[in-house]
């Protein structure tokens, strides 16, 4: 966040080299995906096969 300790902007989605503005703003130079990853508990088995069923 060196532009906001810098007073470059006072908001880091507010810089136009941060990639905060994609997550925040859902804009930004570069267009990224933004992808939803599930959550395994490797320490319950059934919960990594249900995982890989859903594939």
């Amino acid at each position: 966040m060196n532009p906001v300790r810098a007073g470059i902007v006072s908001n880091i989605e507010d810089y136009i080299y941060s990639s905060a503005s994609n997550y925040v703003n859902g804009t930004g130079i570069i267009e990224i995906e933004l992808l939803e990853i599930p959550k395994v508990d490797v320490l319950k088995p059934s919960s990594f096969d249900k995982y890989i069923s859903q594939k």
